[in-house]
């Protein structure tokens, strides 16, 4: 049998032959998922000959070569330090998402009473999960994952009995038509990409998820005046959006939300890609808006 460290050294050959960038991270994962170890388990096995039939091994490296992303290859996905159980019934969850969890956290670290949060498009329940999940299980809010998938909802449930059970509710419905209100914080990162911005990357996830219509800011054109009419004084309301919708989604917020605090974020590579609101306080006078870090 071949070492570890000779199984490793083919299969990122293997994946960057097929154009792969993290053809070496790719291999790491995928042979420790099939020996069921971590990655220090790993590198201390280099030396050592592989103990188990590595033709599981292959099979999947081959699925990574065509192109299969690996977080539906394990059937899990990291996101803010949780491991997401990720079906092609789903998006997978994006770094740059983790954003809303900490801007939904730190304001909900604030209050102690029943604060209700919404997260809108909930899907894998990444976003609601991880809130709740570092709120702990003793924080009062009344914390809610929404989609219209049911496939979406069923993977929702899973990760929410794994990681935050008893934390979160889950409703199948469109929007916040759902809900009466009044909300307390809502966030959502809706689908948002234009179908001219497919990729072979994307291939394998759900089409549903991804685009959607108006240059990709039909859906938060409707989901807008829903919040609208729902966020109490003083809540807030945070939306992930595609750079290149900057400008006319915070003119969209600003329409919806005149007697809001309406900011556009960058994120870590400096793009455009938050938008928050945040509506005065009848009882202040002031809008909710904190300057802090959300590092």
């Amino acid at each position: 049998m071949p070492t570890y460290r000779e199984a490793l050294r083919a299969a990122t050959e293997r994946l960057r032959a097929s154009g792969v960038d993290t053809a070496r991270l790719d291999a790491e994962v995928l042979l420790c998922h099939v020996a069921g170890i971590d990655r220090a388990e790993l590198y201390r096995r280099l030396p050592e000959p592989v103990d188990f039939p590595l033709a599981a091994f292959w099979h999947l490296v081959e699925r990574r070569a065509q192109g299969e992303p690996v977080a539906y290859l394990t059937g899990y996905r990291e996101f803010y330090g949780l491991d997401f159980v990720v079906t092609p019934a789903t998006l997978i969850p994006r770094p740059e998402t983790e954003f809303l969890v900490a801007w939904a956290t730190a304001r909900l670290r604030e209050r102690t009473d029943r604060a209700r949060c919404v997260d809108v498009g909930t899907g894998c329940g990444a976003i609601v999960i991880a809130i709740a999940a570092t709120l702990g299980p003793d924080h009062p809010a009344l914390l809610v994952g929404s989609d219209r998938s049911l496939a979406a909802l069923r993977v929702a449930r899973l990760n929410r009995e794994r990681l935050a059970p008893g934390r979160v509710h889950l409703v199948c419905g469109e929007f916040l038509a759902w809900c009466r209100g009044p909300l307390d914080l809502v966030v959502a990162n809706l689908p948002y990409l234009r179908p001219e911005q497919w990729h072979p990357g994307l291939a394998y996830e759900p089409p549903e998820a991804l685009f959607a219509p108006d240059d990709g800011f039909g859906l938060y054109a409707q989901l807008l005046p829903q919040v609208s009419e729902r966020l109490r004084p003083g809540g807030g309301f945070a939306f992930e959006i595609d750079p290149s919708q900057a400008e006319r989604a915070v003119a969209a917020a600003r329409r919806f939300f005149p007697d809001a605090a309406v900011t556009l974020l960058p994120d870590l590579a400096g793009r455009p890609r938050y938008v928050t609101v945040e509506r005065e306080d009848e009882t202040t006078g002031r809008a909710t808006r904190r300057r802090r870090s959300l590092g």
